[in-house]
């Protein structure tokens, strides 16, 4: 699953989550789908943040794996 996706998934549940809260009866209730949805959309505006922490993590490890078998080089045997 791609990050769009990911988020868009978390957008709609968040709305849906809305949706339960302006209809509910109980006030317990209806405060429950207001908190899940605020959760849920404020996670989908991590995601691509998140997304971009990862790569850059990701590409600093492939960076030192590069480095290390560089800096080791071919070893000569005698």
């Amino acid at each position: 699953m791609i990050e769009q996706d990911l988020a868009h998934m978390h957008q709609l549940l968040a709305e849906y989550h809305r949706r339960l809260a302006k209809q509910a009866v109980l006030d317990v209730v209806q405060q429950y789908h207001s908190d899940l949805a605020q959760r849920l959309a404020d996670e989908a505006a991590q995601i691509p943040r998140r997304t971009a922490i990862v790569d850059r993590l990701q590409e600093r490890e492939r960076q030192i794996r590069e480095d290390e078998q560089a800096s080791s080089g071919p070893r000569s045997s005698s």
